[in-house]
C-alpha cells in the first residue's frame, strides 16, 4: 500500500507540480486532462519522488485545508536544507531548522508554507 497527500489547486496544478518536481526531484510526473485537451484543467496529477513516496492532486475549487502539514523525512540535514531553500522561493512563511526537543533529540526540522499555500515539515 502507498499513501500520499492529494493537493487541490485553482488552475495552477501543473505549475505547482513542476515546481515540486524541481524541489524534490522526480521519479515520474504525469498529468491527465479531460479529453486530453491542453486547455482543460488538470483532472489528476501524480508526482512520485521515488518508488514509494509522492503526491497527487488536481485543479478544482476546494480550499487548501487548514491544520494540514506534509511531512517529508530525509536521511541527512543537507537534504533538508537543499529542499527547504527551493521550497522557500516565494514562500508565505518559513521556520529555519530547529533541533527536535528531548527525548527525540536525534534530528530536527524546518517548515515552510510554500507559494501555493501548502505547509511542509522537512525533517531528519
Amino acid at each position: 500500500m502507498i499513501t500520499m497527500p492529494y493537493l487541490r489547486f485553482h488552475g495552477n496544478c501543473e505549475e505547482a507540480f513542476n515546481f515540486y518536481a524541481e524541489c524534490f526531484g522526480s521519479h515520474s510526473l504525469n498529468f491527465s486532462r479531460l479529453n486530453n485537451d491542453p486547455n482543460n484543467p488538470i483532472m489528476h496529477a501524480h508526482l512520485m519522488f521515488d518508488e514509494t513516496s509522492g503526491i497527487a492532486g488536481s485543479d478544482g475549487d476546494s480550499p487548501i485545508p487548514e491544520n494540514f502539514d506534509i511531512l517529508v523525512i530525509f536521511q541527512t540535514r543537507e537534504e533538508v536544507d537543499a529542499v527547504f531553500a527551493k521550497l522557500s522561493a516565494g514562500a508565505k512563511s518559513t521556520s529555519d531548522f530547529k533541533p527536535h526537543p528531548p527525548p527525540d533529540d536525534k534530528g530536527g526540522g524546518s517548515s515552510v508554507v510554500d507559494k501555493y499555500g501548502y505547509s511542509w515539515f522537512l525533517c531528519v
